[in-house]
């Protein structure tokens, strides 16, 4: 009985589920796949949008719908009317039809993009046109071709034909000008890595597919429907799986490998379903999973490497998702305002849109440079700065407008009429007027918030070695410096060398041996120049040293080196890191001499006290000695 069992147990675990603790890296013939696909997906990358761009361009200039007094847009089925002036006004067309034939040729899925472009281009041309009302009436009208009325459409837009043309092209190369090169680095440099591999085949797939891409696809007949399912399942899908997993792989909080389970919910909707709200749902629910898991991941994260591959992650999401925050609300209602003023066609097209198609960029950029793991440690001061001139922006549009209002109500108030122009000059005055403080408060309270380190590295040293200047030893004092210099500039490893009798003897060490700090001191020739840091970038060990000189009778000494090796990711320190090594060398100088000095004045001090106690022990000898000799 014992036996039987000891034998069902193992079968009962055979059945449990057990989902995986972390996503398998490429090799072998799975890489090879991998790569073929990601060649095809890059050919199509590159010549899809290209293509987009120029179906896009010579409709534009020689076939577009404007100069018939129409805006439009485009699926499988039909031409859908979004905006209407001049002719077509004139004639009846309404937002909302759909233009089904063009001189009894049917628009639709696989038409000839060339054939309708002969029918409709040439100044003075009429075409007949059959349209489909929303309520399936159907009637024709004939339009022609003037190019007075594509004018029309950009008086008072503040833009012009040459303008909107450059945008358009614009949203369809952007894509393929941003997220193929950062496609091509991660493959080339991670491609073995399972996340790389994913972000890289979804950026090539989302390049060929989106925008112009999805334009230059279906000019040579590509299904709008191919192109949903292939966007969907070889770029939403492996974009949500290497977020979900990011940014090594591994499915941390556990809980964040149930997000997987969508996918196949995904693939059934995009194959059989065709429920786009659905798919929606989904992908939301996927992409909101793998935020709260990247927070959550990044607040269980000690300070280090991963923690900052996450900052950058979140970072550019920021200011993707901020782009999309602003700029959607804005083209829904643009699109739907062009059924009332068809105008906001061109407004959205130059204006808006343009912001909106570099918000996926800016998260692509991201999640590159913190795959790559490409100056880490610079994501606080770029996020800091970033902050600083957003709240700069914010305040001077903000100053501007309330000043500009408050001249206008003084002007009315005591003019008793408005005073136009000269309301915007005082606006922009008192906007100006108020920048420089602003500005200053601005990058006082980006630096406090985001680079909390620094602030302390700089603010809290030369306190720090004020008090132990007077107390504690200079070993101490040495080693209390590398600490803090080490938690401010994150450099992995540290040295300080002060000057003993004319050469720099060691004086400390952090995080690197004796052996190869004397090795590096062999080959070591100080800096001639009296600038404050040494800056050699190609030196692996120590790429930046720190000289600490005190102001002299005659002229400023050199008493010794702080010496910083590069930070964990091997980049070199940046500008607010140098700046403040800059402030606090002084400091440091200072109290090091100062508790050089205090050293030697003890020490002498502490000889003569032994000589005097020395001469006290002889001369109580000889006292001694001398009562000893008259008792005998």
């Amino acid at each position: 009985m014992a036996t039987a069992v000891a034998s069902a147990e193992p079968a009962a675990r055979r059945w449990k589920l057990r989902l995986p603790e972390r996503l398998p890296d490429l090799r072998g013939r799975w890489l090879t796949v991998y790569s073929l696909v990601w060649a095809v997906a890059l050919t199509i990358a590159v010549l899809a949008p290209v293509r987009g761009a120029l179906y896009n361009y010579y409709w534009l200039r020689h076939a577009e719908w404007r100069p018939h007094g129409l805006v439009t847009g485009q699926n499988d089925q039909a031409v859908i009317v979004k905006g209407v002036f001049g002719e077509a006004r004139r004639a009846g067309v309404r937002p909302g039809d759909r233009i089904i034939a063009v001189d009894g040729w049917p628009i639709g899925n696989g038409s000839d993009g060339e054939h309708l472009y002969r029918l409709l281009e040439g100044e003075g041309a009429t075409a007949t046109l059959t349209l489909r009302s929303p309520g399936g009436s159907d009637h024709t009208v004939a339009l022609t071709n003037r190019e007075s009325t594509a004018a029309e459409l950009f008086r008072g837009t503040g833009a012009t034909r040459q303008t909107f043309n450059v945008a358009v092209s614009f949203s369809d190369l952007a894509f393929m000008f941003f997220l193929v090169p950062a496609a091509m680095l991660l493959f080339v440099r991670r491609r073995h890595e399972i996340v790389p591999a994913l972000l890289s085949m979804a950026l090539l797939v989302i390049a060929g597919f989106m925008t112009g891409g999805e334009v230059g696809l279906s000019a040579v007949g590509v299904p709008f429907r191919v192109i949903d399912i292939v966007a969907g399942l070889l770029g939403w899908i492996p974009l949500a799986i290497a977020l979900i997993a990011f940014p090594d792989g591994r499915f941390v909080p556990r809980w964040s490998v149930w997000a997987l389970l969508a996918i196949p919910l995904f693939i059934l909707d995009q194959f059989w379903w065709h429920t786009l709200a659905l798919a929606n749902a989904i992908a939301g629910v996927s992409f909101l999973g793998a935020g709260i898991a990247l927070l959550l991941r990044y607040r269980g994260l000690p300070a280090g490497a991963e923690r900052q591959q996450l900052r950058w992650a979140f970072f550019g999401f920021l200011i993707g998702i901020s782009l999309v925050v602003l700029v959607l609300p804005i083209l829904v209602a643009g699109d739907w305002l062009m059924a009332i003023d068809a105008r906001w066609n061109v407004w959205t097209t130059v204006f808006i849109f343009p912001f909106a198609v570099l918000s996926f960029p800016c998260m692509a950029l991201g999640l590159m440079v913190s795959v790559l793991r490409y100056r880490l440690y610079d994501a606080d001061t770029v996020i800091g700065r970033s902050a600083a001139y957003g709240v700069l922006t914010l305040g001077f549009i903000g100053l501007f407008a309330g000043a500009e209002k408050l001249a206008e109500l003084i002007g009315e108030h005591y003019f008793e009429h408005s005073i136009g122009v000269a309301a915007g000059a005082v606006g922009a005055a008192f906007a100006a007027a108020c920048i420089v403080p602003l500005h200053n408060r601005a990058h006082r309270w980006a630096e406090r918030r985001f680079q909390k380190p620094l602030i302390r590295l700089r603010e809290g040293l030369p306190e720090c070695v004020a008090d132990l200047r007077e107390s504690a030893p200079v070993d101490q004092l040495v080693d209390a410096v590398m600490s803090r210099v080490e938690a401010g500039v994150r450099s992995i490893h540290e040295a300080v060398l002060l000057s003993d009798g004319g050469k720099f003897a060691v004086a400390g060490r952090r995080g690197v041996s004796a052996r190869a700090l004397t090795a590096w001191k062999r080959g070591w020739r100080p800096a001639a120049s009296d600038g404050v840091l040494d800056c050699a970038r190609a030196d692996p060990l120590f790429p930046l040293r720190v000289r600490l000189c005190i102001e002299s009778a005659s002229e400023p000494e050199t008493i010794g080196w702080l010496l910083l090796g590069p930070r964990p990711d091997g980049s070199f320190f940046g500008k607010d890191e140098r700046e403040a090594l800059e402030h606090v060398a002084g400091p440091i100088a200072r109290a090091t001499h100062i508790a050089q000095l205090r050293e030697q004045r003890d020490e002498r001090a502490e000889k003569r006290i032994s000589a005097i106690e020395a001469l006290i022990e002889k001369i109580a000898s000889a006292t001694a000695a001398g009562r000893a000799a008259a008792r005998a």
